[in-house]
């Protein structure tokens, strides 16, 4: 569920029919992969199946190099032929979508024009074009309400002192609702304000998120919740159209998501009760007949740690059903039934989907042979499941699943991967600490038998989070390049369970740091690496075990350590998670006691610098609230005080990964020439 924290691609399709999975390779020989060529890389997200599992719209993305933006599309699909047809080719930064209850209309997110935040459109399917909904400064989510007939959406508070009304109000006529005047421009210095959990860039003080509600036609917006908690995540109506359940956390500030819990909100009155009182938990869906919701726990009282899927009833929080026993962390879930919930979860090096039964018996899982299962996907009332579905040989495609059936690809979009040689992606797995650890091991193409070739560790970031065969555009990139790429998936991955998971506390760095290594030397035990041609990278929590791998071994050719935690009181300090993130992994140590303090210096990479010798590269964005640049500028001084071939590179990009385009490519650039470079 947090993964997110520390971890780390159009035009109008023609109708066709369906298409088989997977899709065989043309005769020609295929050619070998180039950075150039990931350009043509399409993503296929945001699937939703329409209440008779008739047709499925979603959200296609590709990337417009020349500008510098995604641009993206609704594109609908029908699931008996395959025929499709783009329903959004003249709107900006579409997300979002979503089926009217009858299955009418189709309401999503769009920019009205450049550089505007999303407002909510609504497209009838019989004809006409998409219709506006609201007029307000941004919505961040919305529902319909259950009879069509309005939504509830998610609104930002304006900014302190702003004159600005911030949504619509009803015109006298009943008409459409008229857009809010803009507010003037602040003069002079702004106020001064406290500072408690922010990070270290926040020029602001953080604003609430609240829920709204407005008519279909687009009259009678009216705010529901008010005051310093602030609503997020997902918005699920209870059947009646008299209750909302959404996600509610003390305040804004985001670090304080560690607090988030599943409330029940009035809409008439704008009451909120909590789902369970004392509760921490998130991302409440309600089951088909508003009396029970999904949501996911935590085991150890963090959403940093594992989660498990529970059934509460919405009267008074009682437990109804655990998804304990599957023992995965649950990265997706959803009502197949009011009998029983799905939930997808990585297990090994392979992400698959399992149907948890009401009535306690253990969890089966859905058969979807060769596919992996995205995370991200949708059921329509007859248990139809669309789903976005990866390949080791191609990024992600539509699927759909009817019951008793088996996956059917209903996109083509990657279909430039099949003009190019993929490298073949294994399972593999090794000891270390007494613990089974899984990595996956990518082969260049055309690997020979008997030849050995350098070896490029790609370390995942989370640190909960797992590396599986799916289609990985940096492994494959190295591996064109005549490398072996391992992708180990150490201690605090979440593919083993909890207590796998749970060997990362305490011993944060360190304990992955020996996986790591023993992964090395699993691999080099098969007799197909170089020993001299050795390199390790990652981003995030990727890029901290690098920095820690370079100062606890010197057999490294090369390294890349990119947005890497390299002092963990900084992390403490300066990052947006703040002082919890970092007492959560190291155990319930802080930094602000003398054996605390030690504990942070015994687990950061930065302590080691004077053993470095590997020529190392550092890799960050200039404004990353997650893991601050200072990090970065620290080890490099240290390494470059030690006489180690470094350099600093920054990507001018604001958050913890680039998300344009080019910030993207140019990553990818950075780090495959980088080990081109180093791997001759």
């Amino acid at each position: 569920m947090i993964a997110i924290l520390l971890a780390a691609a159009v035009g109008a399709a023609s109708p066709g029919p369906s298409l088989p999975a997977p899709v065989p390779r043309p005769v020609s020989e295929p050619k070998p992969l180039t950075l150039d060529a990931f350009r043509a890389a399409v993503s296929v997200r945001e699937p939703k199946i329409s209440p008779d599992g008739k047709r499925i719209v979603y959200v296609r993305g590709a990337g417009d190099f020349k500008a510098d933006v995604e641009r993206t599309e609704l594109v609908l699909v029908e699931v008996a032929n395959g025929a499709r047809r783009v329903l959004t080719q003249d709107r900006d930064d579409v997300s979002g979508p979503a089926w009217s209850p009858d299955g009418t209309r189709i309401a999503f997110l769009a920019a009205p024009a450049k550089d505007e935040a999303p407002e909510i459109y609504v497209l009838a399917l019989d004809g006409g074009d998409a219709q506006r909904i609201t007029h307000t400064k941004g919505v961040g989510g919305f529902a319909w309400r259950p009879d069509g007939r309005a939504f509830a959406y998610l609104m930002r508070d304006p900014a302190a002192g702003a004159n600005a009304t911030p949504a619509p109000s009803p015109a006298p006529s009943g008409g459409p609702a008229a857009k809010p005047s803009p507010s003037p421009t602040p003069k002079g210095y702004a106020e001064a304000f406290t500072v408690t959990d922010e990070h270290y860039l926040t020029r602001a003080p953080a604003r609430s998120t609240h829920v709204w509600t407005i008519d279909a036609d687009g009259t009678h917006a009216r705010q529901i919740t008010r005051g310093t908690p602030s609503d997020s995540g997902r918005i699920e109506w209870l059947p009646d159209g008299g209750a909302l359940v959404v996600t509610q956390q003390p305040d804004a500030i985001f670090a304080h998501l560690t607090k988030a819990q599943s409330v029940v909100i009035d809409v008439a009155s704008g009451n909120v009760r909590p789902l369970r009182a004392g509760a921490v938990d998130g991302g409440a869906v309600v089951s088909l007949d508003g009396t029970r919701v999904a949501l996911a726990v935590p085991r150890h009282g963090s959403l940093y740690l594992q989660t498990d899927v529970m059934v509460r009833r919405v009267s008074d929080g009682g437990d109804v059903a655990s998804g304990i026993a599957l023992d995965r962390n649950p990265g997706w879930y959803e009502w197949l039934d009011d009998r029983s919930v799905l939930i997808g979860a990585a297990d090994g090096v392979r992400t698959y989907v399992w149907r948890l039964a009401l009535d306690r018996s253990a969890p089966a899982r859905l058969d979807l042979g060769e596919v992996g299962f995205g995370q991200d996907a949708t059921v329509a009332r007859d248990g139809t499941l669309a789903f976005i579905g990866r390949r080791p040989d191609r990024p992600g495609e539509l699927y759909v699943l009817r019951r008793g059936g088996k996956p059917v690809a209903l996109s083509d979009e990657n279909a430039w991967t099949r003009g190019y040689a993929i490298g073949r992606s294994d399972r593999i797995d090794w000891s270390s600490d007494g613990m089974n650890v899984t990595g996956v091991l990518t082969y260049p193409p055309g690997f020979t038998a008997g030849k050995q070739y350098p070896l490029v560790l790609v370390i995942h970031g989370g640190p909960v989070a797992t590396s599986t065969t799916d289609f990985s555009a940096l492994a494959q990139l190295l591996a064109a390049h005549g490398m072996l790429v391992l992708q180990p998936n150490y201690r605090g991955s979440d593919n083993s369970g909890d207590a796998f998971l749970q060997a990362i506390v305490g011993a944060v760095t360190s304990g992955p740091g020996r996986d790591n290594l023993a992964g090395v030397e699993a691999v080099k035990k098969m007799g197909i690496v170089d020993a001299a041609r050795i390199g390790v990278s990652g981003w995030s929590g990727g890029g901290l075990q690098t920095s820690w791998l370079i100062g606890h071994a010197t057999f490294w050719r090369a390294a890349l350590s990119g947005a890497a935690v390299n002092d963990w009181y900084e992390q403490a300090t300066l990052a947006d998670i703040s002082e919890e993130f970092a007492s959560v992994f190291l155990g319930g140590a802080t930094p602000w006691t003398a054996d605390g303090r030690a504990k942070y210096r015994a687990e950061s990479p930065i302590t080691y610098a004077a053993n470095v010798k590997t020529p190392t590269l550092i890799l960050t964005d200039s404004l990353d609230q997650r893991v601050p640049i200072t990090q970065s500028f620290a080890f490099y001084r240290a390494l470059q005080g030690h006489g180690v071939d470094v350099k600093l590179m920054e990507l001018p990009r604001a958050g913890h990964n680039p998300s344009d385009p080019v910030g993207r490519e140019t990553r990818l650039r950075i780090w495959s020439e980088w080990f081109e470079r180093w791997m001759k």
